[in-house]
């Protein structure tokens, strides 16, 4: 399964936000915004906890350039590509691109 495919029609959360407390029980996360004291439950299917800070387009787009680079170099697909570049857009106008060299 490709990364867009795990992603799509999820509720991402950053796991490692420090704004964040989340926490996993039975079919179920819980997450806490710490300083606003609000908190919200979700079904754990409907939720994707990535290893990043924050869901910005920045972070996204670094977790995608790492995943997808992985998922290109066990494949031995990488022989034939020098560099690889993600760009994850917010918005008109707004976005984050990164590069990553595959030689």
């Amino acid at each position: 399964m490709g990364v867009c495919d795990q992603l799509d029609h999820r509720i991402l959360l950053a796991r490692d936000d420090p704004r964040l407390k989340i926490t996993e029980d039975e079919g179920y996360y819980t997450v806490e915004l710490i300083k606003s004291c609000k908190h919200y439950v979700l079904p754990s299917d409907d939720v994707k906890l990535l290893p990043i800070p924050s869901v910005s387009a920045e972070d996204l787009c670094t977790y995608f350039l790492n995943e997808i680079s992985t998922a290109i170099r066990n494949n031995g697909f990488a022989d034939n590509i020098t560099t690889l570049h993600v760009r994850v857009d917010e918005g008109i106008g707004q976005g984050a691109g990164c590069d990553i060299s595959l030689a």
